[in-house]
């Protein structure tokens, strides 16, 4: 796309290789970034937008669901749980003291919602109330769960 500009005030976007009528009658064929005359027209390219940054929520969201055994073993690597608090969260149900303390600090029913959730997740996302009341449990800041995420999405 090309920038139609008058003395430096845009007229008009156009596309570049066709022709274009100038508000005095005159034609430009082909239309070619570059091109200027004597009175003042010229096209340019249409200078590309800054990209947005990203918000860190947004960033958060675009991460990689983690599976469950990619979570427990995140949980035994980094030291939040013992092996055989996470080989019995999945044998007996049985969760690890930290993650039935937050649970038992909650409200009915987003106790049992919690508990729900927690025993029959397949794919944890990052953004997650469950996952963030697990990383509030664990005393994880949002940069140590997000990297918890990004290091063991590789598992």
């Amino acid at each position: 796309m090309l920038e139609l500009r008058d003395n430096g005030t845009l007229i008009a976007l156009v596309a570049e290789g066709g022709w274009v009528a100038l508000p005095n009658g005159d034609r430009v064929s082909p239309a070619l970034a570059g091109w200027s005359n004597a009175d003042g027209f010229t096209l340019s390219e249409v200078a590309e937008p800054e990209p947005a940054t990203p918000t860190p929520e947004a960033l958060r969201a675009a991460l990689p669901a983690l599976s469950r055994r990619q979570v427990f073993i995140g949980l035994v690597a980094s030291g939040l749980a013992t092996a055989s608090e996470v080989l019995a969260i999945s044998a007996t149900g049985i969760v690890p003291a930290a993650i039935e303390a937050a649970f038992a600090a909650m409200p009915e029913p987003q106790q049992s919602y919690a508990r729900i959730t927690f025993a029959e997740f397949t794919l944890a996302e990052r953004l997650d109330p469950t996952t963030l009341l697990l990383q509030a449990a664990g005393g994880l800041t949002d940069a140590e769960l997000d990297a918890f995420f990004v290091e063991f999405a590789q598992v």
